[in-house]
């Protein structure tokens, strides 16, 4: 009996880790490049436990009137390679947006923890190493599996806009209830579907309110005023994909300046 006890101990595999998980391991709190670049500023830097921290400022910021954008990539994959692979930094230029940009490590796996659950420690975090003031007033950007840790920041005072790119798989109470709360304050839920177009049409049957497009608009199309400052809007996407909407090009930089 303790022979086979043995052998099945043996022949087990542990399940692999996610690639934020192996990543996080990976990162040391030792980590920082800081690099001007023509179009802005790029700093990345490594945190004890919690992974990987990208921050871009355009060479056009201007403070007084800027925004804090944090971005959060997607299951199968880590921050490094959405970063790299889906050329985020050009995306976030190409909308033209006056933000800082903030891209954490995010959970790329069903079994993954929230890294960042308290997005204060987070804005904190890139204050310090970065000696960049977060600007106030909060956006974030989630596709996917993002969604899970964007619920974790509802409760933020400044958060005033969310931008679910196919990524309301869950949680629907959370964001109905933020974003219909009675505040002094504009809040906004921006939503596109593809893999979750059927989720969200059932999310918007209890929203008749809520600003309905059947797909996407072109890159530089512009809003009318009532989608604009819409509390709650949908676009049901024909022409991306679930990946496609982040590595296109096309969809964030939209999504940015079209609700900025």
């Amino acid at each position: 009996m303790l022979a086979l006890i043995v052998l099945v101990a043996l022949t087990q595999t542990p399940e692999p880790l996610s690639p934020a998980m192996a990543s996080i391991r990976a990162t040391t709190e030792s980590e920082f490049a800081d690099q001007l670049n023509e179009d802005g500023r790029h700093v990345r830097f490594g945190t004890k436990d919690q992974g990987v921290v990208h921050v871009w400022k355009p060479r056009t910021y201007k403070a007084a009137t800027a925004v804090t954008v944090i971005y959060l990539h997607g299951f199968f994959t880590d921050v490094d390679r959405a970063v790299l692979e889906h050329q985020l930094l050009t995306q976030f230029r190409d909308s033209g947006r006056n933000a800082l940009f903030i891209v954490p490590e995010a959970r790329s796996g069903r079994t993954d923890p929230i890294f960042w659950s308290d997005v204060k420690a987070l804005l904190k975090a890139v204050e310090r190493r970065t000696r960049l003031t977060p600007p106030e007033r909060l956006v974030v950007v989630g596709h996917s599996g993002a969604y899970k840790t964007v619920v974790d920041w509802l409760e933020h005072e400044s958060l005033e806009q969310v931008l679910l790119v196919d990524g309301l798989y869950g949680n629907d109470e959370e964001f109905r209830d933020w974003v219909t709360a009675a505040v002094e304050k504009t809040r906004q839920l921006v939503l596109v579907g593809f893999d979750t177009q059927q989720r969200t049409e059932w999310f918007l049957k209890k929203h008749p309110e809520a600003v309905k497009l059947d797909d996407l608009p072109y890159l530089y199309d512009e809003l009318p005023q009532s989608v604009r400052k819409a509390k709650l809007v949908y676009f049901q996407s024909e022409r991306f994909d679930h990946m496609g909407m982040v590595t296109s090009g096309r969809v964030v930089p939209w999504l940015l300046r079209a609700f900025r």
